[in-house]
């Protein structure tokens, strides 16, 4: 499977997996000049981004690992910004990790911080 069709699959599962869990999905591949976060979704009146990583092994890491510093600042700017056009400022919000290897599903709330 090659990465574009792996992110995909883990794209389906993470989705699959929040609304089995009662999350409300605003948003999939929210797009801007500063780049791009996965899912927005909301439950228990948080605003919340979601980064899906999926690896096909845990040979060279876990799917987390991949969620770097760097990643972590491009993903809090897109959220800023999501977060002015729809004028939510006043919203709780937190960044979650999901990573997706096989059919197993790690959800990691509050990966990292505004």
């Amino acid at each position: 499977m090659n990465t574009k069709t792996l992110g995909k699959y883990g794209e389906i599962k993470a989705q699959q997996y929040l609304k089995k869990n009662k999350y409300k999905i605003l948003k999939t591949n929210f797009n801007c000049k500063l780049g791009e976060i996965d899912i927005i979704a909301t439950k228990n009146n948080i605003v919340i981004f979601i980064e899906v990583k999926c690896k096909s092994s845990k040979k060279f890491g876990l799917p987390r690992e991949m969620v770097t510093l760097n990643k972590q600042n491009k993903l809090k700017l897109v959220a800023t910004y999501y977060l002015q056009i729809n004028k939510a400022f006043d919203k709780n919000c937190r960044f979650d990790v999901i990573e997706v290897f096989d059919d197993e599903i790690n959800h990691i709330k509050n990966a990292f911080t505004m």
